[in-house]
């Protein structure tokens, strides 16, 4: 029998974009460095490339990737646009 660790309401909780970012954690987490670079499909279009980068980059700074990338927080897809 599985054994739940979280709560429904708590898994719908943790699996949310934080509200805010700061200026550190996106320079920490979400700079992309030269072999990240090299790792985005260069003939994608360029949402792809962004949400794939997106996903890079919150995988650096949560530990795993929400569902719905477009609660994403708008500093962090701006910061790496």
């Amino acid at each position: 029998m599985p054994v739940q660790l979280f709560t429904e309401a708590d898994r719908a909780r943790r699996n949310r974009f934080p509200e805010a970012l700061t200026y550190e954690d996106l320079v920490t987490f979400f700079t992309l460095s030269e072999r990240d670079l090299d790792s985005i499909p260069r003939y994608s279009a360029a949402h792809n490339r962004l949400g794939y980068a997106l996903q890079l980059c919150i995988l650096r700074f949560m530990g795993f990737v929400p569902d719905d990338l477009t609660s994403a927080p708008p500093a962090a897809v701006a910061f790496l646009a």
